[in-house]
């Protein structure tokens, strides 16, 4: 695979990726303040999260081998591919992540059903 159809792999990750976060980043940010008690730590597990969505679709249209069948095809292909593998990234992080933040919410909810 060239360099100029790699770059253009990347891009589309990115644009993908950097779209959840834009859409995600402040009712993340929102809820995490509840679930972590101050601001400061909100903000750094919020930019963890938005490290983790665009990192993942990255890894994934970055495994050596993983577009070269599709540069036999053509570029549509390729392009194709890197789409789906991207958003395929993107949904595994933030499934992950959707745990990591359902579980505490999950507990805070149990507790005010048990309030008094």
């Amino acid at each position: 695979m060239s360099v100029n159809i790699l770059i253009a792999v990347w891009a589309i990750s990115l644009i993908l990726a950097l779209i959840a976060v834009a859409i995600l980043a402040r009712p993340l940010r929102i809820l995490l303040v509840d679930i972590c008690g101050t601001d400061q730590r909100a903000r750094f597990w919020t930019l963890y999260a938005s490290v983790l969505v665009v990192l993942a679709p990255l890894l994934v249209v970055s495994l050596p081998g993983l577009l070269d069948a599709a540069a036999t095809v053509g570029l549509a292909a390729v392009l194709q591919r890197a789409v789906f593998y991207s958003l395929a990234g993107i949904i595994a992080a933030l499934l992950v992540m959707g745990y990591a933040v359902w579980k505490p919410v999950a507990v805070m909810a149990l507790g005010r059903d048990r309030a008094p």
